[in-house]
């Protein structure tokens, strides 16, 4: 029985950046070729001029690149540091094989996973105690629930997946390109690929039942 599990860690990953901004929203985590781990992520504030510093001052954060600005929110691309990587729960949520739909990092860390059973999301939970991460669950309903999204995707991936569609891009030859959905969506090209990219994976994960992680 395929669960839908939103639950909470207190994990260092970003803690000393959020502090200084409302929230932080990460829509990709993926590694480089070189084997670093790197984050896609949306950070909101009202005044965020001192940004730059505060992820400067964070020590889960190795690196990080401005790929978008807009008035009350930054896109960037974070590279994690070892300690960061130390803290990181993703490899083992892809050993159990739990797939994040959606993170935010505010006062902690809220993630909404699809969990193949009760027993994988109890062997990720131990997983994140045992690495002094401690782990609050708020809330489980089965996949099936018409309260939680069916195919386990965002708002956000939602209107890419639709605009895309709608405007041809997945058409064969395409009748769009990505820069004119990214325009007319008022975000970046990366923006929009790793949001595509996202929605499709958990799109497919939902209706096709592939298990990898994100």
């Amino acid at each position: 029985m395929v669960l839908i599990v939103e639950f909470e860690i207190a994990t260092p990953i970003l803690r000393r950046t959020v502090d200084d901004v409302a929230k932080i929203d990460v829509d990709e985590i993926y590694q480089s070729e070189t084997g670093a781990t790197k984050l896609i992520c949306w950070v909101y504030g009202d005044d965020l001029g001192h940004l730059e510093a505060s992820l400067a001052a964070d020590d889960t954060v190795r690196t990080a690149s401005l790929l978008e600005e807009q008035d009350d929110c930054r896109l960037y691309s974070v590279t994690l540091s070892e300690r960061g990587e130390a803290h990181l729960t993703y490899p083992t949520a892809a050993e159990y094989d739990i797939g994040y739909h959606e993170i935010t990092v505010t006062k902690d860390t809220k993630i909404r996973a699809r969990v193949p059973t009760r027993a994988s999301l109890f062997a990720y939970r131990d997983a994140c105690r045992e690495k002094g991460i401690p782990f609050r669950i708020q809330r489980i309903f089965r996949e099936s629930d018409p309260s939680g999204d069916r195919y386990g995707i965002t708002d956000r991936q939602r209107e890419a997946l639709q605009v895309a569609l709608e405007e041809g891009y997945f058409d064969v030859p395409r009748e769009t390109t990505l820069s004119a959905i990214a325009e007319k969506l008022e975000i970046s090209d990366q923006a929009l690929s790793a949001r595509l990219r996202r929605g499709q994976a958990n799109l497919l994960r939902n209706t096709m039942g592939e298990r990898s992680p994100i």
